[in-house]
């Protein structure tokens, strides 16, 4: 049933979660400070746009089959978490300053919203929100207002988040200070996954 406190709470919810640290955000970081926010719009939509589909399908499809076959979702986490491992080890390598124009190009929207199907916070976001916020007696209305609500929500905070990228660009004239930003993302990168990857190690 849709209430105020409803409301709230899924506000409450994408807020929390789309504004803390995690993939999307540390890579609209390296976007910002690299290609300047102009530039980074499509990664940010297609952010804003992809991860609210992903928690549609995930709600009308997906939901149902990883219950009857869970590991298929430890599967996908796994190959997950393998891409950003990649992700990271780019990151780390990556040299020059933000000055030298050869720094490759920009995440694109169709890539960016790809990349959620990839991203293990992205999956825990959006099962939390199906399993927490729906109910089966309003969960078509549900599902539609959690998916409006990460749209507004995760527009804003790419768009943070790429906006300090571009803020911090400025302290990175030199190779030595980007090449520190770089090993700084990617430790950081490493540090959003490793939880993944320990919560799937043999006990």
């Amino acid at each position: 049933m849709i209430t105020s406190t409803w409301l709230v709470a899924i506000l409450l919810f994408a807020l929390s979660t789309s504004f803390s640290p995690g993939p999307n955000n540390l890579l609209l970081v390296t976007s910002g400070a690299k290609f300047g926010l102009s530039r980074t719009w499509r990664h940010i939509i297609g952010i804003a746009i992809g991860f609210p589909a992903m928690v549609v399908i995930v709600g009308l499809f997906l939901g149902a089959v990883f219950e009857r076959q869970p590991w298929l979702h430890d599967a996908l986490a796994i190959v997950g978490s393998a891409y950003l491992l990649y992700l990271t080890w780019k990151v780390l390598i990556a040299r020059g300053s933000v000055e030298h124009g050869a720094l490759g190009a920009p995440i694109g929207f169709v890539e960016a919203a790809l990349f959620q199907w990839v991203n293990p916070k992205a999956w825990v976001m959006a099962t939390g929100a199906v399993a927490a916020y729906t109910t089966s007696a309003g969960f078509g209305l549900e599902i539609t207002l959690i998916a409006a609500v990460f749209v507004a929500v995760g527009f804003l905070s790419c768009t943070v988040w790429a906006a300090f990228g571009e803020l911090i660009a400025r302290f990175l004239s030199t190779p030595t200070r980007m090449r520190v930003f770089n090993v700084a993302l990617g430790l950081m990168l490493l540090a959003s996954i490793l939880p993944i990857l320990l919560s799937r190690a043999p006990a």
